[in-house]
Order: structure tokens, then sequence, then C-alpha cells
């Protein structure tokens, strides 16, 4: 074997195998990141707007849309009552659209009174902002909206004011693998 051959062949594989290696990360990285994220968030309480603790782990096993909000957020005020309308299409095909505000329990009450809300609304303050960085937004921004499987899997992730026929879609799918 000549030498020209010979180094081509040790590059082909050696770029071979750092190829195989990056895919085999970018495949299992993320979803154990994902899968550690969603545990944490299932380990968590927060208060809810009425200040009775509510275990986040209640939620598991069904679809879940979780929403990062705060009451001072111009787009996360015009999502509510999409969010709400989706919860009311959806809750009875045993899904749930909660909201985490990363805002205090006084403000978060007196908007679900103003808007009639029956969402699950949770108070998380600043301690929100964690646990939404580990659901993926890394930048903190609100608002953040993520869905996650029945199987406890994060399926979907939105940063932005999401619109009701994107949530739909998700939830579509997500009911479809049923």
């Amino acid at each position: 074997m000549n030498r020209r051959v010979w180094l081509w062949t040790l590059a082909t594989g050696v770029l071979a195998t750092g190829l195989g290696a990056a895919l085999n990360w970018w495949r299992t990285a993320p979803a154990s990141a994902d899968a550690e994220a969603a545990a944490a968030f299932f380990a968590a309480t927060f208060p809810d707007a009425d200040g009775q603790p509510q275990a986040l782990s209640q939620w598991r096993g069904k679809p879940l849309i979780i929403n990062f909000w705060a009451t001072w957020c111009p787009p996360c005020i015009e999502e509510m009552p999409d969010l709400q309308q989706v919860r009311d299409a959806y809750h009875g095909r045993g899904v749930e659209v909660i909201g985490i505000g990363i805002d205090n329990a006084a403000k978060i009450s007196a908007f679900r009174d103003k808007h009639r809300l029956t969402l699950p609304l949770l108070v998380a303050g600043s301690g929100g902002s964690e646990l939404n960085r580990a659901l993926g937004n890394t930048g903190g921004a609100l608002p953040y909206t993520v869905l996650v499987g029945a199987d406890g899997r994060i399926r979907e992730r939105h940063l932005g004011q999401v619109k009701p026929a994107q949530l739909r879609r998700w939830l579509d799918t997500e009911l479809s693998r049923g």
C-alpha cells in the first residue's frame, strides 16, 4: 500500500470515528439533559396563587403545557386567555396547562381573578428562572412554553408568545402517540 493511500485511509477512519462520536453525543446528550430537566421539574413544589403548595409531580403521566410568565410581561398577558382556551379544550382529554409565574403571589392572584383564569397558576418568583433555564430557555426570557409528553419527555419548546394553533398542533400530535 503506498503512503498516500494509507494516509487517506487513516484520515477517513479518523473522520468517520469523529463524526460517529459527535452524532452519538448529539443523539444522547440532549435527551439525557432533557430527562434530567424533566425529573428536576417533577421534583419541585411551588405554591399556587392562593398560597397552597402544589407538587409538580401531580401532573406526571399526562401531557403538560408549562408556561413561564409574569404579570409585568406584555406578551405573557396577551397569551394567557389563549392558554386558558387551550386548557378548556383539552383538559377533558387528560391534558393540563399550567402557568409558572416569575412574580409574587399577590400579583399572580390579582391577575388570575381579574382575567377569570382557572388554569393552575403557580408562584415561583425568581426561583422559577432556574427551572425555566433547566427546561431549555438559556436566556431566561419570557414567555417560554414547554410541552412535556405523558411519558415525561420534553417534546416541544417555544420562546415568545405562543399561538393557540401551535399549541393545538403540539397536543394533537402528542395525543395521537397515545
